[in-house]
Parts: structure tokens; sequence; C-alpha cells
């Protein structure tokens, strides 16, 4: 931590304020200097549009803070004392590696650190951390107000911008959620948004479901365990509010492999001994053994259980040990119908009983996981060069992307996803890719449609690595005018696509569908749909109307599909060396410039390698971040 204080060169200005109600501060004109121990939310009140508040770099300041309205359109900024030239510069993205250099803000309780009044605007935030909540309730910074209390668009904050921020839960109990976004023109960029993890709920690193828009959420890293970025969810106060005009463009979005994994450790080098001391039955006893501590908002975790069997003497006693596990608790011991609760890696079973409880089954606890990037009430979105990784089956079936109107509280029949254009992303190390869903049922909801889905690249959908299907896209109920163009798409899963809805009578249609220039692996199924075979019958029962065009399906039979596609022998082959992860055409394959515009059949490989050549970075993120997953793109050469 830096032991000097000093207001960057570039905020000096000559004149001498002072903030009323505040301890002594070190202020010239407007700027403001806080430090350790002084009074923020009086800096905050204070401040005059235009005005710099810069806080002691290193500093912890611990509160519930709010925005304060303020006159003018001029942006308050609020910093680190460190100067521009010793942080990430514009463009470059925060990491923890440079938590040293920022002033900490954090709430004592379950509340927010930090919250926007009533209709606040022009307030820039900037080199700032902000640390968990207690035990991993709410929100970290709040937004707008997600709640009833902002029911019309006056009340609505706007202009805020996050510029370099590091925002993060817990390593052990989590965060529920980042950032709640339900202001109007918010620009989050260049930011660090990690370890938003809970159990038995969704957490994210950024929602929004009460604001308006515009949104520009650009060159961030975002990690979330139940979905990483939501928009939708909660009906909206706001009568006939869809958050409109989004661009969400060139970040890295994914979920530590760990999660994957149960969140406590199981007890290792479990040995016992018996003895004849105690009033057990000759015989032979099972013992489990869990560890346990919380995992955030009154949740107590275990891990899966360690088990020994033993052989009891006559009036026997048995005596477990193990190794202690890392943060735990306490440990529960399981034999003989009991459960008994001790605080030390040891416990006695003399014969006393226990408390009557049934046996735990199945792995310990782990963090909920459902979807990457999720629309359930949005309009104009658009997302390119990001990429989005890592998501398994668990909490649903684990589709990475995901475009469904719901009408979440029956409050929201206007809730809908119009108007995406989701283009040069990549997507890979997930279960299944898209699910698109035409409306809510039962509840009534507006329509998906109008989404486009162009030049992305898939690979490693896989069912045999990340559970569930391995299916490139799920749609249904009757969503119009989808439009999936240019994209190469490597996955494991029967179907490349799958739709349903209606019944085998009367199948609910899907007009406008254009599925046309992809590059695919078509293995059993291809295009395919409940109650009907695969191909033909289901592209009429479902695709009445569609154009499938170009595409080529890679090991697929022709006859089952409209002329003007392609088929071959060998998906590889398309490529110069696709096991090895080039995904580049072979120039002189069946791909390259066959597309119906002339040119080459999947994504421009080209175009989207470039825009995300900076997304995700070498170099590890820091010691407190839980991403493990590589930082590079896996088995994917940037050859240029």
């Amino acid at each position: 931590m830096r032991t000097s204080f000093l207001i960057p060169a570039a905020l000096r200005v000559a004149a001498i304020v002072t903030v009323a109600g505040a301890l002594p501060v070190v202020a010239t004109a407007s700027t403001v200097s806080v430090r350790a121990g002084q009074d923020l939310q009086a800096a905050l009140n204070a401040a005059q549009p235009g005005d710099v508040i810069v806080l002691e770099a290193g500093a912890t300041f611990t509160g519930n803070f709010v925005l304060p309205m303020k006159a003018g359109s001029e942006f308050v900024t609020v910093r680190s004392s460190v100067g521009d030239s010793e942080l990430p510069g514009a463009g470059e993205r925060m990491t923890p590696r440079w938590a040293n250099d920022l002033p900490k803000l954090r709430s004592p309780n379950s509340r927010s650190a930090l919250r926007t009044a009533p209709g606040v605007h022009h307030w820039r935030l900037q080199f700032l951390e902000f640390e968990a909540n207690k035990d991993g309730y709410g929100d970290i910074i709040e937004l707008g107000d997600g709640s009833a209390a902002q029911d019309t668009l006056p009340a609505v904050p706007h202009d805020l911008e996050l510029d370099r921020v590091y925002v993060h839960g817990d390593p052990l109990v989590g965060q529920k959620r980042g950032i709640s976004l339900n202001a109007g023109a918010v620009t989050i960029r260049n930011s660090y948004i990690s370890i938003c993890k809970a159990v038995g709920m969704d957490a994210q690193a950024i929602a929004g479901w009460n604001g308006p828009g515009p949104y520009l959420i650009e060159n961030n890293y975002l990690e979330g365990a139940g979905e990483n970025v939501l928009f939708g969810g909660s009906d909206p106060a706001i009568g006939g509010l869809i958050p409109s005009d989004v661009v969400f463009r060139r970040n890295h979005v994914a979920k530590p492999l760990e999660w994957r994994e149960p969140i406590i450790r199981t007890p290792s080098g479990l040995v016992s001994t018996s003895n004849t001391d105690g009033t057990l039955i000759a015989g032979r006893i099972t013992y489990l053994v869990v560890a346990r501590r919380g995992v955030g908002q009154g949740t107590m975790g275990r891990s899966t259980a360690a088990s020994v069997d033993v052989d009891v003497p006559a009036n026997g006693s048995v005596h477990l040990g193990w190794s202690a596990v890392a943060d735990a608790t306490e440990y529960q011991v399981f034999a003989r119908g009991f459960a008994w609760t001790v605080t030390t890696p040891t416990f006695l079973d003399s014969g006393a009983p226990g408390t009557v409880a049934s046996a735990p089954t199945g792995a310990g606890t782990r963090w909920l996981v459902k979807n990457i990037f999720e629309l359930k009430n949005a309009r104009r979105v658009t997302v390119e060069y990001n990429v989005f990784e890592s998501n398994w089956l668990h909490g649903q079936a684990g589709y990475a992307i995901v475009f469904t109107p719901r009408n979440s509280n029956h409050h929201c029949d206007w809730c809908a996803v119009q108007d995406v254009a989701f283009q040069y992303n990549i997507v890979r190390h997930t279960a299944a890719g898209i699910n698109i869903l035409g409306h809510d049922s039962p509840a009534v909801s507006g329509l998906a449609e109008n989404i486009r889905i162009r030049h992305n690249l898939f690979y490693d959908i896989s069912s045999a690595r990340w559970g569930g299907n391995g299916w490139f896209l799920l749609i249904g109920d009757e969503p119009r005018d989808i439009m999936i163009d240019h994209n190469t798409i490597d996955h494991d899963g029967g179907s490349l696509v799958y739709a349903y809805g209606g019944t085998a009578a009367n199948p609910k249609t899907i007009s406008g569908f254009r599925f046309t220039n992809n590059l695919a692996r078509h293995n059993r199924y291809g295009i395919n749909g409940a109650s009907s075979s695969f191909g033909a019958a289901a592209i009429h029962a479902y695709f009445p109307d569609a154009v499938i065009d170009h595409n080529l399906l890679s090991d697929g039979p022709a006859n089952r599909y409209p002329p003007n596609n392609y088929f071959n022998t060998g998906f590889a082959s398309v490529f110069l060396n696709q096991n090895a992860g080039d995904y580049r055409l072979d120039p002189g394959g069946i791909a390259k410039g066959h597309a119906a515009d002339g040119t080459d059949l999947g994504a421009d490989i080209t175009t989207l390698l470039k825009g995300i050549a900076s997304v995700t970075p070498e170099s590890a993120a820091g010691p407190e971040s839980e991403l493990s997953v590589p930082n590079a793109p896996v088995h994917l050469r940037l050859i240029r």
C-alpha cells in the first residue's frame, strides 16, 4: 500500500474549498481529498458539478453510501488518489493486481456499499474497489432502484459512468450481485466484476430489469454463477418498460472451473480404530464424515462425504480421525441412523445415540450455475466481439446464450426480446449453445423476434465434457424472424437445431427462419423437431417458410435437406487443422468461397479474431480472482 497521499497533478487547481460536516480534509478548488477515517458521505453531499473527489489509495471506507442529486450536466468524479500514469490507461481493463492502488468501499451489512438517490445524474466512478456485502447478500452497487419505489421515468437515475473499477464478492461466501443496473444512460467499461456466486439462488455480475437504457457495457471481465449478465428476470415497476439500446462489446464473460466442483473439500485421511470400551453391538458400521461451513446468505454448505467401514467388536467403541478441511467450521458424522456435529477433526462413537438423521447422498454443495448471457426483457441489443466461456449442466440444461421473453411475476405482459444482433463472438466450453423461446407460458408476454446470429464461432459445445445435450440451438413456441447466418459450429450433440411447440398434429410454426451460410457438424439428427423425423419433415412441421440455404452440414444426408446445401465426409477436413484448434478454412476445400454472397461458409474468422484480440489477456488476473479458465482462447490458434 502506498504511504503518500497525493492529488493527481492533472486534478490540482488553485482555490481552496472545504467540505461542511466532514472531518478536516485537504482540498483545492474543485478537487477534494478524503483520507482514511474521514467522512466520504459528507464529501459526496458537498460536491458540485465538475468536482473531483479523490479517495486515499488503499484506504477502506465502510458504509452504505449514496450518490446525491446535483444540478447541472457536468460530471462529479470519485476516484483514487494514485495518478493516472500509475493506473490502467484509457481502454485498458482493470484487474485485481491494481488493488493496492485503489480505495475500497465496503458495506457493513447486507445493503449496498453504493447506491443512487432517485433521479440522480452525472456521476463518474473511476479506479475504485468495491468489496463484498456482509455474508454475500444483495447488490454491491445499485444504479437505480429495482423495486416498486422507482415506478416513473423521472425517478430513474441517468448519465452514470463506471470506468476501471474492481467489484468482487467474497471467495468463501460469494455475492448475490455485483451491479444492479436499473438506471438510464449508463456506461460500464474497462472493469473487473468477479466472484458473484450463490447457493440455491441466481447470482449475476450485472443484472437489470427496471431501467430504460441506453447501456454501454464494454471491455469488462464479468463473472457470475447463475447468469453472468441478465436483462429482465423480474418485472419492471415502470409500466411498459423494456431495457433498450444495449451495446455489449469486447467483454470476457466466464465462470471459473472451480465452481463446477463442490465448494468444500471432502475430508481426507479418514482413519478408524475400534476398542472394547463402549456399548456398540458387534458388526460392521459405515461412517460418513462431511465438512461444513457457511456459504453465504445464511446457508450452510457441506462437502461430499468421506466414508469408512469399521468392524466393531461387542461392547465396542470407534474412534475416527481425519485431516482438517480448510475454512470448515464444523463436521458432521453419520452412522447408525444418527448424526453428530463436532468442531475438530476427531470423533468418538461409544454407542450413545446422536440426532436422528439420514445420511447425505450425492456430491457436496455447489454454486448454482445456469447460463452465461440471458435476455428476458430487452430491445435493440448489440452483442459483439465477446468471449463467452465455461458453462455446464447444473441448475439448468447448460445453454450459454438465452433469449427467452419472461413475464416473471405476471405483471409484464409486454416483456419481450426484440431486435438483437449477436455477432462476431466466441462461445465455447459449454453444455449447449443458444436457447430461443417465442413467448412465455402460461404467463402472457411479448415475442422473441428479429434476432440475428451472425459470424460467431461456437466450439467445444459438448455434452460429453459439460453435460447437457450438446445442441447448438433450441428454438420453440413461435419466435419470429430469426436469422442464423455465417456461423462456424463445432458441437457433439445429436441435434444441431431442435424445434418444439404445439402438438404433433398442430405444431407451433416459426415464421421467418433463415439458416444460411453456416458451417456445422450435422451429427445424427441435424435439423430436428419434437414428434418429427429430422431434416425435411422437421423443416416442414416447424419452419414452413424457412430459407435453409448454402450451409455445409458435415456428415449429413443430402436427401433430407433442401437443394443448395453442401455435404461432406469429415468436419475436420474443412479446416487447415481443426484437430489442433485451427479453424481457418482449407483454401482448396468445399467451404471456401461457397456462401450465397460469394464469401466463405461459416464465420469470418479473420474479422472475429481481430475484434477479440485483447478480450482475453495473456496474463493471469491476480491472486483474488478465482478464474482458472484459460485467459487465451483454448484450442483456437490466432494465426494471421
